[in-house]
């Protein structure tokens, strides 16, 4: 008997894109499929559109609940799928008809818990170009020895800005059901920015072996204009800090790797994208209102905490300069940095 893959696809207020979502799993050319639609407390027709969709393919199984979330909804559809992998598609993103039969052939080929492919992030409007996403790692499979000796120290941050080998989304995987159900009290509903990372980190750790494919990039992730250029977020410095605190309690839990100093090293890059966003999108507040919330940032005990203790020997003498204003207080320095230098570049 073939092996079924469970595709889950948590739903909210996607009316305008489910169909499409929806389609491109159903195209896919491996045939063992279960699609599991989790309707997370829609107020548009979501989710009549999936009770719709479900009535014409007997594939598709739907789960009405009230509205807990993102991580509550994939969470709830990881317990009810009967799949031996889990794959995830997001309800606005779509992805390539081969997807899932290349990423099972490699489990199989491999004997992998998890195999990884990349992502093209597609832009709504025309201001911002695709950009595609992938692990950072060097090679194709890594068994749990190799894991702890080459990927973990450089997993989270590799000693650069933004240095991340993980590419943590959790749609960019298929992943042994079980491996998901054993580290499913490990993934947070209150967590609400990097919320995948929780998923990828307790997965990857307990994994006895993974695989990567390269170059693959079957999946197209929809980025929402607006989210790019919307307001500013000024709950944001909380949630980063709340995302801290839980990969921290993941790290500690799992104990087969101290990644405390990669959490820091992330979280303070997060912190600086978190200065950068103030100034940019926030512009029309002018100076002094910049000032106020960005001294109210950099007085904060956890960035304090952080801005001592990173350790990040990659960075370039631009980057180390912007740490040493926030270190300092400089806030006109680093307003004009942002505005002069740093407005195109990775900060």
């Amino acid at each position: 008997m073939e092996q079924r893959i469970s595709v889950i696809i948590p739903v909210y207020n996607v009316e305008k894109y489910l169909g499409t979502a929806v389609k491109s799993v159903q195209c896919q050319t491996y045939p063992h499929l279960e699609i599991v639609l989790v309707d997370d407390g829609s107020t548009d027709r979501s989710g009549a559109i999936c009770d719709e969709l479900a009535g014409k393919d007997e594939r598709i199984r739907v789960i009405h609940q009230e509205n807990g979330g993102l991580t509550a909804a994939w969470k709830r559809g990881a317990a009810e799928a009967t799949g031996e992998y889990v794959g995830f598609v997001d309800s606005d993103d779509w992805v390539e008809p081969d997807m899932y039969e290349r990423l099972f052939a490699e489990a199989q080929k491999q004997g992998a818990d998890i195999v990884c492919c990349g992502i093209h992030h597609v832009f709504e409007g025309e201001t911002h170009k695709p950009w595609d996403d992938e692990m950072r790692l060097p090679k194709k499979v890594y068994t749990k020895e190799e894991l702890a000796a080459e990927v973990y120290p450089v997993l989270l941050n590799d000693g650069s800005f933004m240095g991340r080998s993980l590419q943590p989304n959790r749609v960019s995987k298929l992943v042994k059901r079980q491996l998901i159900l054993n580290n499913m009290d490990l993934c947070d509903n209150r967590v609400s920015v990097g919320e995948d990372f929780q998923f990828s980190l307790s997965i990857i750790t307990e994994a006895e072996k993974i695989a990567v494919l390269p170059g693959f990039l079957p999946y197209y992730y929809r980025v929402n204009e607006a989210s790019m250029t919307g307001g500013y977020d000024r709950s944001y410095l909380d949630k980063i800090k709340y995302m801290k605190q839980q990969m921290e309690r993941i790290s500690d839990r799992k104990g087969v790797y101290d990644f405390r100093q990669q959490i820091t090293n992330d979280f303070l890059c997060l912190t600086v994208l978190h200065i950068k966003g103030e100034i940019v999108r926030n512009k029309d507040a002018g100076f002094w209102e910049n000032r106020r919330n960005m001294k109210r940032i950099c007085n904060d005990s956890e960035v304090k905490r952080a801005l001592t203790l990173y350790q990040m020997p990659k960075l370039t003498a631009a980057e180390k300069l912007f740490l040493c204003f926030m270190k300092r207080h400089w806030y006109l320095a680093i307003y004009l940095a942002v505005r002069i230098y740093f407005r195109d570049s990775s900060l």
